[in-house]
């Protein structure tokens, strides 16, 4: 899941017009270093709350494993 994660941010890094990090790639551009910080912060963010999430359903759905 992490590395999932991972490439979906680099894709949108090269590819997007919009997005998270197409703001870190601009942020970076014009040395907006609080902004990029903000940005990494809310990434991050989203990635413990997806790890939550399947962490969650794991043990919701595969009691034998946890």
């Amino acid at each position: 899941m992490a590395t999932s994660w991972n490439l979906l941010v680099v894709a949108e890094l090269l590819a997007a017009e919009v997005g998270l990090g197409k703001r870190i790639q601009l942020a970076q551009r014009f040395f907006h270093t609080e902004q990029i910080f903000a940005d990494l912060l809310v990434l991050g963010l989203i990635g413990f709350a997806i790890d939550l999430a399947f962490r969650l359903l794991l043990r919701l759905t595969c009691r034998w494993a946890v």
